[in-house]
């Protein structure tokens, strides 16, 4: 089967998210940059399914399904009304990490919890072949962990804005006029694009 060009079933009507694949693979889903701020919360973040467990019925997984997740000795796995979809392929080892606060709990210290989908992986045939999502525990309770900030899109913009100022060209002085020290031009360069910056030109 053909690769389509929109957006299979499985993704809801939500963009691609990033570049194909070689393979002929692509993404869609929910775009974000609020992961790590989930994770400071105890709601950690599942980019993927390990490979060699997923089973059928991850071809029946759409955005925005809720799987249940489950610890079974050595790791955690997610499943479906249809049965096992697959393991997470977070390391055992996150269990027992206490990496946001000093002595505190663990985001990944739980046995049971739910898997919000927020995007699929399909294959060239607009098959699903993998998801990810937020993952949050059982027992999750939101006031036993630390109010992380949430990033301000606006101050984002402007840290882009400031880290990278468009150059300015200043005016080729008349014939009779000495042109101004090295130092004052770099200076008035940056008068200039700070005054714009701040809506004063």
């Amino acid at each position: 089967m053909a690769q389509t060009a929109g957006p299979p079933a499985a993704a809801g009507g939500h963009p691609q998210l990033g570049s194909t694949h070689k393979n002929g693979d692509r993404r869609f889903g929910v775009a974000g940059l609020l992961s790590r701020v989930y994770a400071g919360r105890g709601t950690p973040m599942l980019s993927s399914l390990y490979h060699s467990t997923v089973t059928e019925h991850i071809g029946s997984v759409r955005v925005g399904d809720e799987l249940h997740v489950e610890w079974r000795s050595t790791h955690w796995w997610a499943t479906s009304d249809e049965g096992t979809v697959g393991r997470l392929s977070w390391s055992k080892g996150l269990r027992g990490q206490t990496a946001y606060v000093p002595d505190g709990p663990s985001p990944y210290d739980f046995d049971d919890g739910t898997l919000y989908v927020q995007h699929v992986t399909v294959n060239a045939a607009g098959e699903v072949v993998d998801c990810g999502g937020y993952v949050v525990p059982d027992d999750y309770e939101p006031s036993d962990w630390p109010m992380t900030p949430m990033p301000d899109p606006a101050e984002r913009e402007l840290t882009i804005t400031i880290g990278f100022p468009a150059p300015v060209t200043q005016p080729v002085p008349a014939a009779r006029e000495t042109p101004a020290p090295q130092a004052s031009t770099e200076t008035t360069t940056r008068l200039g694009w700070l005054r714009r910056l701040l809506g004063r030109d």
